[in-house]
């Protein structure tokens, strides 16, 4: 996985986050008490029209893989300077340019750059191996993204 695809990659974390919190969910023939499915997401058998089962349960399963998997390089990983601003920038719920975060941080916006860049570079590095499942992007339905 290049430098691109982590960026993607962390961009539509808060997505893939939000469908197994709240979208997706394993199916489990004997338990009713998950949301109704409806194109292929909660935790009942799926009605006509409404996505697979099998679907579902594969995108529940490779979303929580990437959820553990970006939650675990971001904390084992990188220093508490690139991980503020890894979580700072793609991570949060109000996510931030470089320039805020330098702001935010009273540090010089080249200082910030340069832990944007080694976390970036180390995070590729961890994701070698890791393809990015397809997911609606959170952010750009709501209209959060510039």
């Amino acid at each position: 996985m290049n430098q691109d695809k982590v960026v993607e990659l962390l961009k539509n974390y808060r997505s893939y986050k939000f469908a197994i919190s709240n979208g997706i969910a394993g199916y489990n023939p004997y338990d009713d008490t998950g949301m109704p499915r409806g194109g292929g997401y909660g935790s009942r058998e799926p009605r006509l029209g409404g996505g697979s089962t099998f679907d579902s349960e594969q995108d529940y399963r490779v979303y929580t893989q990437v959820v553990r998997l970006v939650d675990a390089a971001v904390m084992e990983l990188l220093d508490d300077h690139e991980r503020s601003v890894v979580e700072s920038k793609y991570l949060s719920r109000r996510r931030q340019t470089l320039e805020q975060i330098a702001e935010g941080m009273n540090k010089d916006v080249r200082t910030i750059r340069r832990w944007h860049k080694a976390a970036l570079k180390e995070l590729t590095r961890a994701f070698a191996l890791i393809d990015i499942p397809e997911i609606i992007n959170l952010d750009e339905v709501l209209g959060l993204t510039a």
